[in-house]
């Protein structure tokens, strides 16, 4: 009896089948990003600046006397079809980014999946937490695998009352492309929460809009706008109000970038031209030369759409030379921008903004008319302790801050972004409040 049983429950088993299987979607199609037109040039001469090799250790700090390459050595200029792709396969899409809640919670659908041998697909299943980027991690990046941060939260911006706004002037490119694949750059601005971002070297994986939309919502959240100019290493704008109007002036001085402004929808009854530079090493005069293409442009502008708007210019100047009467700050006698000091310093009260803080080369400057509502910058804590002031702004060297200090002021900035391989420049802050 017992063994006719036990054949009966054996049969049993084997005869019952597994159930169906489950299967999991790529991530939906979505269109380009916020990237405008931009009007066809003709071909450059090749461009000067280039970066040092990768280190070994793609986290070794750079010695600033030593390992930095010269910024005019380089490669011939490329357009943007022809930047190398990186490991990622160029198709990325706005479906490919994590989807943060304001209470920052992440589900398995917000993550993008990660195969195993670190290449991302559509038809990857969702990742676990084991496959998420660390972004409060020792730093370690690898060029295949770039940590980029989680879209961050959003201020909030009060409809009514005095109009902040925070504005970066960011050459933080990494490695040996002049490109912020490794995360280290975005990572940096992330964590500045500025509102716009006068960005250089604005080069990410293809090139793509779909991949500049990644960056961009990576680094001040997806409301944001961007421009992008072109060239080989081109300049371009992040910001967290819409982008009206953009375009481009000729920089006579070189031929791999142009200086590029837009216009932005603020709050209020003003608009802002925000322009975004990145300046010839040398000569010197090459830098005053531009700097007055852009005086004359500005007011130009500013004759042809009277009070219509505020105006900052913001970037890598290569040098102080054409923060001056003679570059930026006048023309035809009229005043443009504001050029006298006192300059952002770092947390180490050092105004130089170069790798080594030896040099001072890159600078945010406002017109004459905003300067009048320029206010310290104050960066204030995750976890409620007291906020850090800079009364004349910042130079954001993490190297200056402990790593309890970035947690809780500058998450998910690492202290040893600023120190990463080929980063050649420090990002400038400076905060405005306009009454409204």
């Amino acid at each position: 009896m017992r063994i006719g049983m036990l054949v009966a429950v054996v049969l049993a088993v084997v005869s019952c089948g597994g159930g169906p299987d489950i299967g999991v979607g790529g991530p939906s199609d979505q269109g380009a990003g916020d990237l405008r037109d931009v009007d066809a040039r003709d071909a450059r001469d090749p461009g000067s600046e280039v970066r040092g090799d990768l280190f070994d250790d793609p986290d070794a700090v750079v010695d600033p006397e030593t390992d930095v390459a010269p910024e005019d050595s380089g490669p011939e200029a490329t357009t943007r079809d022809d930047i190398l792709a990186s490991t990622d396969d160029g198709d990325a899409t706005p479906g490919d980014l994590p989807d943060v809640s304001d209470d920052d919670a992440t589900i398995p659908d917000d993550v993008p999946a990660t195969a195993d041998d670190g290449t991302i697909t559509a038809d990857d299943a969702p990742a676990t937490p084991d496959d998420t980027p660390a972004l409060l991690d020792d730093g370690a990046t690898t060029p295949d695998t770039p940590d980029i941060p989680d879209t961050p939260d959003v201020p909030d911006v009060p409809s009514t009352g005095p109009l902040a706004i925070r504005f970066m002037a960011a050459n933080l490119s990494s490695g040996d492309g002049q490109d912020y694949n490794l995360g280290h750059g975005i990572r940096l601005m992330a964590g500045a929460k500025a509102d716009i971002l006068m960005v250089q070297e604005f080069n990410y994986l293809t090139n793509s809009d779909a991949d500049y939309r990644k960056m961009s919502d990576a680094i001040c959240g997806a409301e944001c706008q961007f421009h992008v100019g072109v060239g080989q290493i081109p300049n371009g704008i992040v910001s967290r109000w819409p982008i009206t109007d953009s375009g481009f002036w000729d920089d006579p001085y070189i031929s791999n970038r142009d200086l590029d402004w837009v216009r932005i929808d603020l709050p209020g009854p003003k608009d802002l031209v925000a322009v975004s530079v990145h300046l010839h090493t040398s000569p010197s005069s090459d830098q005053v030369g531009a700097a007055k293409v852009i005086a004359q442009k500005v007011t130009e502008y500013r004759a042809a759409h009277p009070d219509c708007c505020w105006y900052v210019v913001g970037g890598d100047f290569n040098g102080p030379s054409a923060v001056s009467a003679n570059g930026f700050g006048t023309y035809n006698s009229q005043p443009v921008f504001y050029v006298a000091g006192p300059d952002p310093v770092g947390n180490d009260g050092n105004e130089n903004t170069n790798a080594g803080r030896s040099s001072q080369y890159d600078f945010v400057l406002v017109d004459t008319a905003l300067h009048a509502y320029q206010t310290p910058l104050v960066v204030t804590a995750s976890d409620g302790s007291a906020p850090l002031t800079f009364p004349s702004g910042l130079v954001f060297d993490t190297r200056d801050f402990s790593a309890t200090q970035m947690s809780r002021y500058f998450a998910p900035a690492l202290t040893g972004d600023s120190g990463a391989p080929s980063m050649q420049h420090m990002g400038i802050l400076k905060s405005v409040l306009i009454p409204r």
